[in-house]
């Protein structure tokens, strides 16, 4: 679910930083979630975009590829003010998260 290909090639090898950078990728993807939970509830189109970009940039620097395509989908339909696809959306980012998350239990 994540290709630490590209993060082993930024911490060049470093795994205490690989785990800082992962642990900081969780933080604030968990806090963007929320806020992007309440734009989505709100359908706040300009908010939705926004925080599905955020999430989309940090899982592209950890090789979350999944997340970042859904969440980049979901960056579209704000864009494009499609809000009945904020819901099922939402839902698959939410889920793909947890799964990646539950992959490292210690961050």
């Amino acid at each position: 679910m994540i290709n630490l290909e590209n993060l082993h090639q930024i911490t060049d090898g470093d795994e205490v930083l690989l785990e800082e950078l992962l642990s900081t990728f969780f933080q604030s993807t968990r806090e963007d979630i929320l806020n992007l939970k309440a734009a989505v509830n709100n359908q706040q189109t300009t908010l939705v975009a926004k925080f599905a970009h955020r999430i989309k940039g940090g899982a592209a620097i950890v090789g979350a590829e999944q997340l970042a395509i859904i969440a980049g989908d979901l960056e579209q339909s704000g864009q494009q003010v499609e809000t009945d696809r904020f819901d099922p959306l939402f839902l698959q980012l939410n889920d793909t998260f947890n799964s990646i998350e539950a992959l490292y239990p210690d961050l």
